[in-house]
């Protein structure tokens, strides 16, 4: 095989890739709405940059945020309930008084996250880092069980 046809399939092999992850990535029209309306209830914004953003008292009733960076947000008062938060960054998120019922937080990271009167009934907390640092055992619900120190 000649440097020539190395060249193309590598570029090839990269397109594949890159198409591929990008069509894992969120929706922007849907980042679009979130950033005009600050709405957006059953949108995709899995894998999102959505750092330090405003959305108090707001809609996100079964979004996906899948993934997402929420580290520094303020989502007090949301109704965030039925959405999926699995593997998503909420360190130091403002969560108060949010509805997080039947929420999928396996995976999160909620270093620091502020959950005062927040709704977890229902939510999966399989293996998320609680708020504390602390990593959550596979199968909590509602509360972070940890394990057992030895």
């Amino acid at each position: 095989m000649t440097t020539r046809h190395i060249t193309l399939l590598l570029i090839t092999i990269l397109g594949v890739l890159l198409t591929v992850s990008i069509a894992r990535a969120f929706d922007h029209t849907d980042v679009d709405t979130l950033m005009t309306t600050h709405q957006c209830a059953r949108c995709d914004l899995s894998e999102a940059n959505l750092s330090g953003i405003e959305l108090v008292g707001k809609d996100l009733d079964g979004t996906n945020l899948s993934g997402a960076n929420l580290s520094g947000a303020n989502l007090s008062r949301t109704d965030s309930s039925g959405a999926d938060f699995s593997k998503a960054n909420l360190k130091e998120a403002n969560l108060s008084g949010a509805d997080f019922s039947g929420t999928n937080l396996a995976e999160a990271d909620l270093t620091g996250a502020n959950l005062d009167k927040t709704d977890l009934s229902g939510a999966r907390l399989d293996n998320a880092v609680w708020t504390d640092g602390e990593r959550c055992k596979q199968g909590s619900i509602e509360t972070c069980e940890k394990e057992e120190k030895k």
